[in-house]
């Protein structure tokens, strides 16, 4: 993401915005801990449809989102070094 260029000068913020990432960015990082708030969120999902209060719509949509939260996930622990991988970077 681009900082705003043109507040640089004028005291502004001269970094950039995460807040306004998009999730699909090729530079988006994410940390362990964000990774554990994104497996809760899946959690709670499942919680929530256990109980069935939401209508269909709203189940499938966020049975979607569930989806992508645990691909996230599933990727973020892909990319993780090996020990062996750790031990030669020492």
């Amino acid at each position: 993401m681009q900082p705003d260029r043109s507040r640089a000068g004028d005291g502004g913020r001269s970094t950039p915005d995460h807040s306004r990432c998009h999730p699909a960015c090729a530079n988006i990082s994410r940390t362990d801990s964000q990774i554990t708030a994104l497996r809760a969120k899946a959690a709670r999902i499942d919680a929530d449809a256990d109980v069935g209060l939401d209508s269909y719509p709203i189940a499938a949509r966020e049975q979607q989102r569930k989806a992508h939260l645990i691909d996230i996930t599933h990727r973020h622990q892909a990319q993780q070094p090996t020990d062996t991988e750790v031990e030669e970077q020492r």
